[in-house]
């Protein structure tokens, strides 16, 4: 692999985000690749129209206060590595499995965590992750939790 290779990472603040930008950053350095750090967030504009109501803050604004969380969280990770990637901060208003397929289009990877904000909870891989599986035209690597037990181990055989 050479120097012009790209990973891309979805993160949106979950546990499971961490984790994959955790193995993003150590898969980079082992590759020698860049890394894009990519976070979606819903139009403000869209959710006042969907909801009817006025929204004080505009897609900028949103756009800086994700920014600035995400590269906090970068800074955490990386913490005091001796070996760090290159790191891109894209964040884009969007759907988020568009905007990360849209952003990995020139990847190498897409790495997303397993569940995200998503309010159920399950074995099951979440609609973020599906998108990606089904639409990236680049491999998808998909960290699942530390300790997390697989599906097959977690449900009941028949006897």
């Amino acid at each position: 692999m050479g120097s012009t290779d790209v990973l891309v990472v979805g993160v949106d603040g979950s546990p499971d985000s961490r984790l994959a930008l955790e193995y993003a950053v150590s898969e980079a350095v082992l590759r020698g690749a860049a890394l894009r750090v990519v976070s979606a967030f819903e139009s403000a504009g869209i959710f006042g129209d969907r909801y009817d109501v006025p929204i004080p803050v505009s897609d900028q604004q949103i756009a800086e206060k994700v920014e600035a969380e995400m590269v906090t969280l970068i800074n955490e990770v990386i913490g005091t590595r001796p070996d760090v990637p290159k790191v891109q901060v894209v964040v884009q208003a969007g759907v988020t499995g568009r905007v990360l397929t849209e952003a990995s289009a020139d990847a190498d990877m897409l790495i997303v965590g397993h569940r995200g904000r998503g309010e159920v909870a399950s074995a099951l891989l979440g609609s973020v992750g599906l998108y990606c599986v089904l639409h990236a035209r680049c491999s998808v690597t998909v960290v699942r939790p530390r300790g997390e037990l697989h599906t097959e181990e977690a449900l009941p055989t028949n006897p």
